[in-house]
């Protein structure tokens, strides 16, 4: 058996060693969780708490009013999307900590305005703002944060706790505007003008990153952050088959999501039962997410992705002929499995195929991508239930479009890029 050799350890060497872990290790992930708790405001479930008062006082809450509003909603999420192209510029170009300060106090501006609007014209503007800067440009900032400051080889684990530690920060903040629109009394424009006060109070949280991405504790002060270009990456097949195959997934996740209730009900399910799927598909996500980003490190990405659409395009079709209730909850397990680690995967991709070099500008693109697909995914359930009188048909085609891309991304190039040793973290 071989003998340890103590080594001395210098001065100072310990307070160092432990600071860089705090700054590149679990501070880091937290403040990027954070980050991404902060998008509420400007995500469906955000507006969604605030959606009947805020109706009421733009005298929209007739039918007709409804779909004006969900018309609104829609425009607002399309041009919002174009929010994610200059913020992933700004990252590469002056760093996170910076961008992410500026995101907060530009959004919690942008919340506290909204709630003084008293016009249809006043709320789309203020809807562009709090979807651009929320819902886009803060997500990718968020992502970013994780995805500069860890190496390959420690991507995939460090993006599955971002993820799972961000649904607290959530959960936090949805409990707290639930309380403070229900038995606090307040009115929904106090509340949101609260949370944009809130938001601005949180970009002080951005003096906790380190001003320089390192790869590792150990590492040096500054690394060459390799990689590839924007345009490089847009060159591969890899790029296309990723983004379109995950902005496909969040179209349809976005649309059974929005009328999971309804779909239940036709196939003669209760509310209950629902209730207890959905509680048992966040369960399952988050397992997922562990599992899926422990596996980054041994199994290439492209057949990650392939078994979650696969697992995907099975629980759509299995879903239209579900019969029993244990039917339902193989459903639930399968999209539990498959909406986590797609999340997981979504994350973690894009540094790990291309490197550091313009991680923001890539990012920036393929969130755009998800943000316009899943803002179409309820609109593609509404109609395909009204042209066909159920969500049937609407099961089984998207089934057969996601195992066509399964097969595309199974045998999809990926990318040559090999990093560093010391971005690698080896």
């Amino acid at each position: 058996m071989a003998t340890a050799t103590l080594h001395p350890v210098p001065a100072g060497a310990g307070a160092r060693w432990l600071r860089r872990q705090i700054e590149y290790g679990w501070l880091t992930i937290l403040v990027g969780a954070a980050a991404m708790a902060a998008t509420y405001p400007g995500r469906t479930h955000g507006l969604g708490m605030v959606t009947e008062p805020l109706l009421a006082d733009l005298n929209l809450a007739d039918p007709d009013g409804r779909v004006f509003y969900a018309s609104l909603n829609l425009w607002g999420t399309l041009l919002g999307a174009l929010f994610c192209l200059p913020v992933g510029w700004l990252l590469d170009r002056y760093g996170p900590r910076r961008v992410l300060a500026g995101n907060l106090i530009l959004l919690g501006a942008a919340v506290w305005w909204m709630s003084g609007v008293a016009s249809w014209p006043a709320f789309l503007a203020g809807l562009v703002l709090t979807r651009g800067l929320g819902q886009s440009a803060l997500s990718v900032v968020s992502i970013t944060v994780v995805a500069k400051a860890f190496p390959a080889a420690r991507l995939g684990l460090a993006m599955a706790w971002y993820s799972i530690l961000s649904a607290p920060f959530h959960l936090l903040l949805i409990r707290g505007v639930g309380w403070a629109l229900g038995p606090g009394g307040f009115d929904w424009r106090t509340v949101w003008a609260g949370v944009g006060v809130a938001l601005v109070g949180l970009s002080a949280m951005a003096v906790l990153l380190s001003r320089l991405p390192a790869a590792r504790p150990n590492a040096p002060a500054r690394e060459p952050e390799g990689g590839a270009t924007l345009g490089q990456a847009l060159a591969t097949p890899a790029f296309w088959a990723f983004s379109l195959t995950i902005s496909l997934w969040g179209m349809i996740y976005a649309g059974v999501a929005l009328f999971n209730e309804d779909i239940f009900r036709e196939r003669g399910f209760s509310r209950e039962l629902y209730f207890d799927v959905l509680s048992m598909v966040t369960v399952v996500a988050l397992v997922s997410k562990l599992a899926f980003g422990w596996l980054t490190r041994y199994v290439p990405l492209s057949k990650l992705l392939g078994v979650c659409l696969l697992t995907t395009a099975l629980s759509l079709a299995g879903l239209p002929r579900a019969a029993e209730v244990w039917h339902v909850y193989l459903y639930g397990v399968a999209m539990g499995v498959a909406s986590g680690a797609v999340a997981l995967l979504f994350f973690a991709t894009w540094g790990k195929l291309y490197g550091r070099r313009e991680l923001g500008r890539i990012q920036g693109v393929a969130q755009m991508l998800t943000v316009l697909a899943s803002a179409a995914g309820p609109l593609l359930f509404a109609v395909g239930r009204r042209w066909a009188g159920g969500y049937t048909d609407v099961f089984f085609t998207l089934a057969a479009a996601v195992l066509v891309m399964a097969v595309a991304v199974w045998f999809v190039p990926v990318p040559a890029y090999t990093p560093t040793p010391e971005e690698d973290g080896r």
